[in-house]
């Protein structure tokens, strides 16, 4: 498995890309975050990382110097770059990195770094391994199996430890993880919005704009619930939605 370190000045970009690579966790695992590259350079310093998803722009010492730095001490260090500039792009494959992403990071272009690590073929070009939709997602209530119709979940949500899913009316306790249901609800109706959320398509009452990019889907629940939208997944939303 890669051991990965994010370094990037801002919180919630990091936990963006945490985000984009939960998918691959079999494969790879982030182990570190660093804000800066004084950071990063003690971290890289105590672990040998495999691969660094490192922002140019920062305070102090910016990616560029810090990926020249750190590959004359660890010249077998990966290195992605995750810029919102393309002006870099020439000067950073100089140094042989392995990729260079370009902000919002869309999960395709998660998917096409993954490949270059991981020397795999592009899964186009292979047979894919079909997995069943459910048709009901089995959920626990005092130790009884409550069967949820699928067209009948609103969304599905993650709350410290517990995933729930919720209904119009009510919200029930599963043991299957987001990735788990991700996989297994359909895909033309279900949508993975955030590392918290999954949503219902035909549920969805409004689109909101939210915060930093992010949006909210107000649900047809009785609550009114809100789905936080990535910033990664809020293009899809609007394409599926046909908002311009």
């Amino acid at each position: 498995m890669l051991k990965a370190l994010i370094i990037e000045d801002e919180y919630p970009a990091r936990q963006e890309l945490r985000f984009l690579l939960e998918p691959y966790q079999n494969e790879l695992q982030v182990v570190g975050e660093a804000a800066t590259a004084k950071e990063a350079l003690l971290l890289i310093e105590a672990m040998d990382y495999d691969v660094i998803f490192l922002d140019i722009q920062m305070p102090g010492v910016n990616g560029i110097e810090l990926a020249r730095r750190v590959k004359t001490t660890k010249p077998r260090l990966r290195v992605v770059f995750v810029s919102a500039y393309e002006n870099y792009a020439v000067e950073a494959f100089a140094i042989q990195v392995v990729d260079y992403l370009l902000k919002p990071v869309s999960s395709d272009r998660i998917a096409e770094t993954m490949r270059r690590l991981l020397g795999v073929e592009d899964p186009s070009e292979k047979a894919k391994e079909t997995i069943e939709a459910w048709s009901w997602v089995p959920c626990e209530v005092n130790g009884h199996t409550i069967p949820i119709a699928v067209p009948d979940i609103v969304y599905a949500t993650a709350e410290s430890d517990m995933i729930y899913v919720c209904t119009v009316q009510d919200r029930f306790p599963t043991r299957f993880t987001l990735q788990e249901l991700q996989e297994r609800l359909p895909a033309q109706t279900f949508l993975r919005t955030h590392r918290s959320f999954i949503a219902n398509l035909h549920h969805v009452k409004e689109i909101m704009p939210y915060f930093n990019g992010t949006y909210l889907l107000k649900m047809k629940d009785k609550l009114q619930s809100e789905v936080i939208v990535s910033r990664t997944n809020v293009r899809r939303v609007k394409e599926l939605f046909n908002i311009m």
